[in-house]
């Protein structure tokens, strides 16, 4: 089920001063944006490409060279988040650009910084005592994350500038075609006969330069004719890099929370628990995640945009849509799994089924922190929300310690599930410390909670735990059935 964007619309061609209701959202601003859509089916193929791509890899490379691949794509991706180091966002989120000069200070810093870590990265992938270590793995490792690295520089101003014009259709039609080329062309070249370490190369390279060129092509087009402009006038400059530094946190601090299971459940009892909670929980971010990916990416840019008092409504609606597109095939995922476990996985995974109904009821109020995030970015400076961020860190670690403490390995999934309402708490009275707040978390509890697609869905979801032969008529009910809002 699609998800409606926080979507900002005109109101006669003129800077409304009342709200309009579009598709379900609130508000009154000139700005409209464009591919949304788009960017959702780019999320969407990012990861059925993503995994495809692992099955064939998994079949076509040995142990060790699979290894060496996914390595490569976690130090890529691992780089590119500490390269852009919250500047990108924090470019989105400003009522305006800076100058230009900035903006060219801070490309150089960028690549400067790009090519440091690449170096940095061929002196340790070079050194002679990695055992079994091959040339061909030794290139894969190194020039695989320097793509993502040397190219990200070039593109970090034109995506921000896209995202802050909400022309998302070019994102989505930019990161689209780069997931297609970078796990597409090396299966081609696999199948063709190419030696597998070698054909993961061109195919990256090219999706990277491939992608920057678009985006950077569309960026330039912002300022057509007819097109509103980036920006009235610059910003000032003083603090960019401060704001940057915040969101960078932000990002630190989410990653802090969301890998508990490596460092908080495997040291106590041990990888195979660890192993098991994160099945569970990438079993939910693989259902829930192109949802939530491109609510959170669309938020920061319309909020920004509308009037503060309409920033609440619109983020509740937003939050309304992704509930009903989420949480009812969200509940139906243990039954799913349960049956996938018994049939084509010969019950290796009943650990991570004892975990899975926590970790879903983690997404319950999940699906509203996304939005809550944005909301947070815009009302307040980023170091207002890495404290914030920090704050709900802080809890879930001392609700975890004691629920491992108490419960045992499924101690960890319990407490996220009920720390993640101490993070709505948070963010809610964070965002407008001024305001009640008792009140929105009731309006929050409504559009989560209390829909009758949720209670349908969790009734299909009870059938089917109680009758495995139910699952097959529950599921078909949950899909074609009538849409229930």
């Amino acid at each position: 089920m699609p998800v409606a964007p926080l979507t900002p619309a005109t109101h006669g061609g003129v800077l409304g001063h009342t709200p309009v209701r579009q598709r379900g959202v609130l508000s009154h601003t000139p700005v409209r944006q464009h591919g949304v859509l788009a960017l959702g089916i780019a999320h969407a193929l990012a990861l059925l490409a993503a995994a495809g791509a692992a099955s064939l890899y998994a079949g076509w490379l040995a142990p060790a060279d699979f290894a060496s691949w996914a390595m490569a794509l976690a130090l890529a991706r691992a780089g590119q988040l500490l390269l852009d180091g919250g500047f990108k966002t924090a470019l989105v989120r400003r009522a305006s650009l800076p100058s230009a000069a900035s903006l060219r200070r801070l490309r150089r810093s960028s690549t400067g910084l790009a090519m440091l870590a690449s170096l940095l990265l061929a002196a340790v992938v070079l050194l002679p005592a990695w055992p079994g270590l091959g040339n061909g793995n030794r290139a894969l490792l190194l020039l695989y994350p320097a793509a993502y690295l040397l190219s990200y520089p070039l593109m970090l101003s034109a995506q921000a500038r896209l995202e802050r014009a909400q022309q998302f259709r070019a994102l989505g039609q930019a990161e689209s075609a780069g997931v297609l080329v970078e796990f597409g062309l090396p299966v081609l070249l696999m199948a063709a006969g190419l030696a597998p370490l070698w054909a993961l190369l061109p195919g990256v390279w090219l999706a990277r330069c491939g992608r920057c060129g678009w985006l950077v092509l569309a960026a330039r087009r912002l300022q057509a004719p007819g097109q509103a402009p980036l920006a009235v006038q610059a910003a000032p400059d003083d603090r960019l890099w401060r704001d940057a530094a915040g969101v960078q946190a932000v990002a630190l601090l989410s990653m802090l929370r969301d890998s508990m299971h490596l460092w908080l459940l495997a040291p106590w009892f041990g990888a195979g628990w660890a192993g098991a909670y994160a099945w569970a929980f990438t079993a939910c971010a693989l259902l829930g995640q192109v949802g939530v990916l491109t609510a959170a990416r669309t938020a920061l840019p319309a909020l920004r945009a509308l009037a503060p008092a309409l920033r609440w409504p619109a983020v509740l609606a937003q939050v309304r849509w992704l509930a009903i597109a989420t949480l009812p095939p969200m509940l139906m995922l243990p039954a799913w799994l349960a049956w996938a476990d018994a049939r084509l996985w010969q019950g290796h995974w009943q650990a991570a089924l004892v975990l899975l109904p926590w970790v879903v009821a983690r997404w319950l109020g999940g699906v509203a922190t996304g939005s809550l995030g944005a909301w947070l970015l815009v009302a307040r400076q980023p170091w207002a929300a890495a404290r914030a961020h920090a704050l709900w860190a802080a809890a879930e670690m001392v609700v975890a310690a004691a629920a491992l403490a108490w419960f045992g390995p499924t101690g960890l999934a319990l407490a996220a599930a009920l720390s993640v309402w101490v993070g709505v708490l948070v963010f809610l009275r964070a965002a407008e410390p001024g305001l009640p707040w008792w009140p929105r978390v009731l309006a929050l509890l409504r559009v989560l909670l209390l829909r009758p697609s949720l209670v349908a869905a969790a009734l299909l979801a009870a059938w089917a735990a109680a009758d495995a032969g139910a699952l097959p008529a529950a599921s078909l009910a949950l899909w074609v059935g009538p849409s229930i809002s």
